[in-house]
């Protein structure tokens, strides 16, 4: 999609593609949620039941805390990417 930018002022082209990047980065964040659950999924259920026993919940547990530990260390990557950039 192409948006006409020749209208713009500077400062509204900055903003357009600083909202751009961000909405990529939301996208292609929730992109990651989805792989990661059906990653859980498919490790961790192996047939479908009424309830999750034990070692479903033991395991979907553990995978989402690989994911949280995965994510902090992606979002602190991110973050000090975006500070030297800054200087």
């Amino acid at each position: 999609m192409n948006i006409p930018t020749q209208d713009l002022d500077e400062k509204s082209k900055a903003e357009l593609v600083q909202f751009v990047e961000n909405e990529q980065r939301r996208a292609n964040f929730q992109s990651t949620v989805h792989q990661y659950t059906d990653t859980c999924w498919d490790k961790c259920i192996t047939k479908v039941k009424p309830a999750l026993d034990k070692s479903d919940e033991v395991c979907l547990t553990n995978c989402v805390e690989r994911f949280l530990d995965s994510t902090i260390l992606l979002l602190n990557s991110l973050g000090a990417q975006q500070g030297g950039h800054r200087k």
